[in-house]
């Protein structure tokens, strides 16, 4: 199971933690990280740094709320990840909206 799907908010940390080393060592992905660190600070109640985390919303699926949006894609291209809109687009087709 992926360190971001971990039930316990402890667990995530205690994951979280490790793998911020692991990044740092260049023995894990920061793509992988950011899914992580999205998903601790959502689970917080902080917003999120690189989109990865949506919602239910009222207009139907919609991102959970994303700190400093006007350098989303560039924290986004820091560790590998697509730019949001081609994200954003692949969720919603994956989730049939």
């Amino acid at each position: 199971m992926p360190a971001q799907h971990a039930t316990s908010r402890r667990a995530q940390r205690v994951f979280h933690e490790a793998m911020a080393d692991a990044v740092e060592r260049e023995e894990a992905s920061p793509r992988d990280f950011a899914y992580l660190e999205d998903r601790v600070r959502v689970r917080s109640g902080r917003p999120q740094l690189y989109g990865t985390q949506f919602h239910d919303g009222v207009g139907g699926l919609e991102p959970m709320p994303i700190e400093d949006p006007g350098l989303l894609d560039e924290r986004r291209a820091a560790v590998g990840l697509e730019p949001f809109a081609e994200y954003e687009a692949f969720i919603r087709k994956t989730e049939g909206r």
